[in-house]
């Protein structure tokens, strides 16, 4: 043994700890200030760790080289000139996404936003914290940092002093989201009403044709009610049912967009979804046969299958029956 684990600046506590010093100066600026975004750009990077880290600091740890993965745990360096490196903060976020179903990608991409303009203004000579309205970044701020202080059995009060203001720009992307997709949705119905029976007869036939359940996931458009497909990021674990010709392996999706080329309908970003009732997580249902699944067949056994033309035994099916 190298000695008992003890606390290091890789836990939650720690993390945030030191998040509520950098939310502390930030809430000493107000919100068009270009400072009050800084301090909440390296707040939030604090927030997104001490929420990974409340899951597991190991996963916090560069895995390059065991001795970061070591550190994680809890124990001293075990050689001299040992630096512990952490992960880059994309990469925090990419996990958060897939481990965190409440966060989801509109949010997982606005906080790389965030953290792509913090690196710009701390790193070169360009003023991106300048100019920029709250609405553009703040909204999303909050929701995210709600995520990550859910995940952590946390409130908004326990981070920030202005809970009224927090809860209400989140509610706002709400909001926004309903307002936009209703709008999409009518004008899409009035352009499909505005078709001749034939050509909406035709559009139908393509668009049950092209949404084949291989695809993605069924749906009915509620512009124009053909068939549909919605199309979604994985979350969760996956389960796993071995028989004796094929293993079946399921996972849980939560929609990201929809597309109806009859009317030509489009959705992006589960929020927009669920505000039109397309929100609702689906399963992805994948199915092998025992030696796809076992790996019985080498890398280049598969390629040559391919290059042959063959065609392979099972497809990814999005819906349950």
């Amino acid at each position: 043994m190298t000695g008992v684990p003890t606390q290091n600046g890789w836990t939650s506590e720690a993390l945030f700890a030191k998040a509520l010093l950098f939310v502390g100066e930030m809430e000493r600026h107000t919100p068009d200030d270009w400072q009050h975004r800084l301090w909440a750009s390296l707040s939030l990077e604090l927030i997104v760790r001490a929420a990974l880290a409340n899951i597991s600091p190991v996963l916090l740890a560069d895995r390059k080289d065991w001795r970061h993965i070591h550190y994680a745990l809890g124990y001293p360096a075990t050689a001299k000139k040992v630096v512990p490196l952490s992960i880059p903060t994309r990469e925090v976020l990419d996990i958060l996404h897939e481990l965190v179903p409440e966060f989801i990608k509109e949010l997982r991409d606005a906080c790389v936003e965030q953290c792509g303009h913090r690196n710009a203004e701390l790193h070169s000579g360009e003023n991106y914290f300048t100019g920029i309205g709250t609405s553009a970044w703040l909204p999303q701020y909050y929701a995210s940092c709600q995520v990550f202080l859910r995940s952590m059995g946390k409130d908004l009060d326990d981070l920030f002093s202005d809970v009224e203001l927090a809860e209400g720009l989140i509610a706002s992307i709400q909001d926004t989201a309903a307002k936009s997709v209703g709008k999409d949705i009518e004008a899409h119905k009035r352009l499909w009403e505005a078709k001749n029976d034939e050509d909406r007869a035709a559009s139908v036939q393509q668009a049950t044709a092209w949404a084949g359940r291989h695809a993605g996931h069924r749906s009915v458009c509620p512009s124009c009610g053909s068939p549909a497909l919605l199309r979604g990021s994985r979350q969760g674990s996956v389960t796993t049912d071995i028989g004796q010709d094929h293993v079946v392996q399921k996972q849980t999706m939560l929609p990201s967009a929809f597309e109806c080329i009859a009317c030509g309908l489009k959705i992006a970003g589960l929020s927009k979804l669920s505000a039109c009732g397309l929100g609702d997580a689906f399963i992805a249902t994948t199915t092998l046969s025992p030696a796809e699944y076992f790996g019985l067949y080498t890398e280049q056994d598969l390629n040559e299958a391919r290059a042959s033309g063959g065609e392979p035994e099972y497809e990814e099916d999005f819906n349950e029956f």
